[in-house]
């Protein structure tokens, strides 16, 4: 019974999950994220259709903000496609992380409310921090995730 409910499990919660068509981060040297360091992928977007963009962050406890504001856009086919500031919550007012994990968190955040159309092919991606401090102590890894949505039927 018990490898019946194992297995039920297992299932179920892949189902409930949307394979990611790229998902990369980009270390960033001593743990520190400079301004002027733009963080780039180029993603091979497999079809044209509507995806889940998600700025993905590794950071350490010694981060000292409760957020991160990045500037994200996006480039195909030569010209830009998306453009947009987003503001990472990383904490909660009373000093809790929201990312998974122990001394390293994690965190996956859309860049938008709702999924973006992208085109078939190579979609360039740009991250910048954009917090007033030149550098940002305790960012590890700075990435994407793009999910294809899925439709029903």
């Amino acid at each position: 019974m018990r490898k019946y409910i194992f297995f039920v499990s297992v299932i179920l919660m892949g189902a409930c999950q949307s394979p990611a068509v790229f998902e990369k981060y980009e270390e960033q040297p001593d743990e520190v994220w400079n301004r002027y360091h733009i963080v780039e992928f180029t993603a091979d977007i497999p079809d044209s259709g509507q995806y889940i963009v998600k700025l993905c962050l590794r950071h350490t406890t010694d981060y000292e903000m409760a957020n991160l504001w990045c500037f994200v856009s996006t480039r195909s086919h030569g010209q830009e496609q998306l453009s947009d500031t987003v503001n990472l919550k990383i904490a909660e007012p009373d000093g809790r992380w929201l990312g998974k994990g122990n001394s390293i968190k994690t965190l996956e955040q859309p860049i938008n409310r709702n999924p973006v159309t992208l085109p078939q092919g190579n979609v360039i991606f740009r991250i910048e921090q954009g917090m007033r401090m030149e550098e940002m102590a305790g960012v590890k890894d700075v990435g994407i995730k793009i999910e294809k949505v899925q439709t029903q039927g």
